[in-house]
Formats: C-alpha cells, structure tokens, sequence
C-alpha cells in the first residue's frame, strides 16, 4: 500500500538530493584550526567526565547525606 509523504522536502520522487544538500552544507562550514578543534575537543570530554563520572558520584553523596537524617 502506497502512502503520500507529509512533509514533501522528506518525499524522494519531488527530486531533491540529500546528498548534494550534505555537501553543500559541508562546503559551506567554516574550518576550525586546530587549537579551536582542540579547545572543543577538551570542553567536550569534560562535560561528558562530569555527566558520566562526577553526577552519578554526587548524587549518592547527596542520597546518602538525605538518608542519614
């Protein structure tokens, strides 16, 4: 059973090329240098440091400090 696409830029027969739109996008993209790649790279890794190591640690800080009261 055929369906009708409900956003026609997601229709494939309306002719548009995702990959020539990725490209596009690509060549458009202002290149970073490598100490901002660098710079980015560090903030990355510390916010995820914290969202997977240091939270998860305070959290039961916190639960064991609510529960001794």
């Amino acid at each position: 059973m055929a369906t009708n696409a409900i956003d026609p830029n997601l229709d494939p027969s309306a002719g548009t090329d995702g990959e020539a739109q990725f490209n596009a996008a690509l060549d458009s993209s202002t290149e970073l240098t490598d100490a901002e790649f660098t710079d980015q790279l560090v903030s990355g890794a510390v916010t995820v440091a914290g969202q997977m190591i240091i939270m998860p640690k305070a959290n039961e800080m916190l639960n064991e400090a609510m529960s001794d009261e």
